[in-house]
């Protein structure tokens, strides 16, 4: 059946206009290095096509050069043609953007040596949590791990805990255990750890444990502060997952929420604390006040360094996303033409302002704008991030665990295409292949 998949995704590649790939590497429980490559094409009917193109063995080292064959031989497989990548998305390892050896450039390289254009994009999820990274307040965090930790650590004091708990009415049963290594957990663990920081108290006080709460108020407004923060990174996070999204609508996401750190910003110096809710409830101490103005100043310097990829792309996704209210002066000189057209074309205004933008381009005639088109599919094709391999790497683990370590790298593969596949497998044509069908006696 998985092989059946990969007949149809190169029957669909050879109708590719434009395509994207999205990369991103990791080790199984074999200490095998897998490397996933993600395919998004878009062909002239602006049809999409999301599917998982190949996985990769790397047996030896991962370079940027392994790992630059392994998409190659991938790419070859599907019989795609490398003058119609228009972009690459991976992760931030050095391997894969590095300047000079990097997957992301060597595959930009030979993108240009076929007479083709590509795009490269660091995943704007691994961005976005690389700056809620440098939100600072290190202690604060340390002391909360600590603490839940502890707790958690021995049965018997977490079960002594959940019924104090209990007991007690509280708002949650349980604290969350936090992780290093899943980010989004700190969120998690901040928010339950306020709520509860009361009965935690309480609690470690009767234990006489050597990892008490403070009762300093100034680490409490910390605390407050991190938890609001952290509360709005999360959501930011979220709303980049999303499943079918374009680029463009991504990137909004990361544009507005810009536009509210500099809002808190504003509120924070005039005393505001209407969308700090835990720092309101906690009580923000004067003093903290311009510690908390530089953590935001950080994090927005840090927004803004991080997605400067995306910056560079701004006005595209503009024209992409608003081709009837951008300037025609900004955009580049051979679509300025047909720009103008469209823009005077007053059945396609109407369409686009009656239906989602997909179906818009749908509407949009090729013959009279070939290049507004051509420019709209590649638009379409990008991946924002690698998200959708950080997903399969979850179903690789569950698939190939210490029961079955030893699944084969090719059944491995299969596993994963029908697990991620948005195709069918065409079943009819499977069974006429069969010499014999094994009918219950």
């Amino acid at each position: 059946m998985a092989e059946d998949i990969g007949e149809q995704i190169k029957v669909k590649a050879a109708a590719f206009s434009a395509f994207s790939i999205a990369c991103d590497e990791s080790t199984d429980i074999s200490d095998s290095a897998q490397l996933l490559v993600f395919l998004r094409g878009v062909n002239e009917d602006f049809e999409v096509t999301q599917e998982l193109a190949g996985t990769e063995t790397l047996s030896g080292t991962t370079k940027g050069e392994d790992l630059f064959l392994a998409v190659e031989r991938v790419l070859k497989k599907n019989e795609l043609k490398w003058k119609n990548m228009a972009g690459i998305t991976t992760d931030g390892a050095p391997a894969m953007v590095g300047k000079k050896c990097g997957l992301a450039t060597l595959v930009s390289q030979k993108v240009h040596e076929c007479g083709g254009k590509v795009v490269k994009y660091h995943c704007i999820v691994h961005q976005e949590q690389l700056c809620a990274k440098s939100i600072g307040l290190v202690d604060v965090m340390r002391e909360v791990v600590k603490i839940v930790n502890n707790i958690r650590s021995k049965a018997l004091t977490h079960r002594q805990f959940k019924a104090l708990l209990d007991e007690m009415d509280a708002q949650y049963g349980d604290v969350l255990y936090h992780q290093e290594v899943r980010w989004l957990s700190r969120g998690k663990v901040l928010k339950r750890f306020f709520d509860l920081r009361d009965e935690i108290r309480a609690f470690q006080e009767s234990k006489n444990s050597n990892f008490q709460v403070p009762m300093d108020q100034k680490w409490l407004s910390d605390l407050a502060f991190l938890v609001d923060i952290t509360e709005l990174l999360n959501v930011l996070n979220v709303q980049l997952q999303g499943k079918d999204q374009i680029i463009t609508q991504i990137f909004d996401h990361v544009k507005a929420f810009k536009q509210k750190l500099l809002l808190l910003k504003r509120h924070l110096s005039a005393g505001i604390l209407a969308h700090f809710p835990c720092l309101k409830e906690a009580g923000m101490m004067k003093e903290k006040l311009p510690e908390y103005d530089a953590v935001l100043s950080n994090l927005i310097q840090e927004f803004d360094r991080r997605f400067e990829d995306f910056r560079n792309s701004a006005a595209d996704f503009e024209l992409f996303s608003q081709p009837f209210t951008i300037s025609v002066d900004t955009v580049s000189d051979d679509l300025q033409m047909e720009l103008i057209d469209l823009q005077c074309d007053s059945e396609l205004k109407h369409k686009f302002r009656s239906q989602p933008l997909i179906d818009f381009y749908k509407c949009v005639p090729a013959n009279r704008y070939p290049k507004m088109c051509k420019q709209a599919q590649v638009m379409l094709s990008l991946f924002g991030s690698t998200y959708i391999c950080e997903q399969t790497f979850s179903l690789m683990n569950l698939n190939k665990c210490k029961l079955r370590s030893s699944l084969t790298d090719s059944h491995l593969h299969n596993v994963l295409t029908l697990s991620v596949s948005q195709l069918q497998p065409n079943l009819e044509k499977l069974l006429k292949n069969k010499d014999q069908l094994h009918v219950s006696h």
